[in-house]
């Protein structure tokens, strides 16, 4: 009698450490926990029917994949993933972007509005001329600094840019992307020249056409942000223009109006929900709530535990009630200062 053959032992997976079950367990805790903190801090309503279009992020991928391929082939060439990841059109973007790096402003920066007139509604590539633009006006300022030029004058090709192209858009086109571009665009020259006396117009400028967009797209996130942001970062202790149209909580009013659009439609990284979050304490420390203001900086701790992050709230779990206000002054006065990473890159929407 032969042997019958032996049945194999079922394959059971090797278990996890109760330190990750755990860890995993503890970071999906504290994000629900999050969510229903939010819920709990009076959130404005928004409509049951809202989509990812009205709310501008419907896109966010496509957006990602296309400011990671142009900016990937600016380093490394045509071995670079644009092949198989981008339209003619992006790639011709590509193209440009890698012009301009390598010197030729002019034909690199026509380049780059050309692509943009191709598809005017393309926030990625409308953020790349813009913060490209940024960027070559930012080392022209430098090197003037150092020069010890104390008036410099930008040569002809970045004079009047990119206002002057997104106000062309605007004039062909007046969708809520060529406006919402227009509008940074304002914002990036407050942050290049921050002298009250272009800090101020420039703002002021900004959040008209901001307001524009919202009057007819009012849960347009993008717009709204930018809006919070710009009414975050008036100084709370300088007479501004149009101040005593403008509530205490106006920034608490646009940016809570993001954290609800995006908990209603599910959008964004948790980092941006974190970014978000923290944003919108900020705002109630200037609106004087400050106990919702920590409240909201707990919520963004459990969002995301990426360390610039967390080292932000950190520091701002450390200011006392009497000092809070002129520490928060102090570090919104730093995050405008960082022009390596300006604070009008869009970007931070879609990675």
């Amino acid at each position: 009698m032969t042997d019958s053959p032996r049945q194999p032992h079922p394959v059971r997976a090797k278990p996890k450490p109760i330190h990750v079950l755990l860890g995993a367990g503890a970071l999906a805790g504290m994000v629900a926990i999050a969510w229903a903190r939010m819920g709990a801090l009076g959130l404005p309503s928004v409509p049951s029917t809202l989509n990812l279009h009205a709310a501008g992020l419907e896109h966010l991928n496509a957006f990602a994949a296309v400011d990671q391929c142009v900016r990937f082939e600016s380093q490394h060439g045509e071995s670079g993933p644009s092949q198989q990841c981008i339209p003619g059109n992006t790639q011709r973007a590509v193209s440009a972007y890698r012009q301009v790096k390598n010197g030729d402003f002019d034909a690199g920066l026509e380049a780059l509005r050309d692509a943009l007139r191709n598809e005017p509604t393309n926030l990625a590539l409308a953020n790349v001329y813009r913060i490209t633009v940024f960027e070559l006006q930012r080392d022209f300022l430098r090197e003037a600094r150092k020069q010890g030029d104390l008036t410099p004058q930008f040569p002809h090709n970045l004079a009047d840019e990119p206002i002057r192209f997104f106000r062309e858009m605007c004039q062909e086109h007046g969708t809520r992307e060529t406006k919402l571009s227009l509008a940074l665009a304002w914002v990036d020259k407050m942050l290049l020249f921050p002298a009250l006396e272009i800090k101020a117009p420039s703002s002021v400028e900004s959040v008209d056409i901001l307001t524009d967009i919202l009057e007819n797209d009012p849960y347009y996130v993008p717009a709204l942000f930018a809006r919070g942001l710009n009414h975050l970062h008036r100084p709370a202790r300088l007479v501004w223009p149009k101040a005593a149209e403008t509530p205490i909580d106006a920034a608490a009013q646009d940016i809570a109006k993001c954290v609800a659009i995006g908990r209603k439609v599910g959008a964004g990284s948790a980092r941006l929900q974190a970014t978000l979050a923290i944003a919108l304490g900020d705002s109630y420390v200037k609106a004087g709530r400050l106990g919702v203001a920590r409240s909201w900086w707990q919520i963004a701790q459990n969002l995301c535990g990426d360390d610039d992050l967390q080292q932000s709230i950190r520091r701002r779990y450390g200011w006392s009630d009497g000092e809070v206000l002129d520490r928060l002054e102090e570090e919104l006065d730093r995050a405008r200062a960082e022009l390596d990473r300006p604070m009008t890159d869009l970007a931070m929407m879609w990675n």
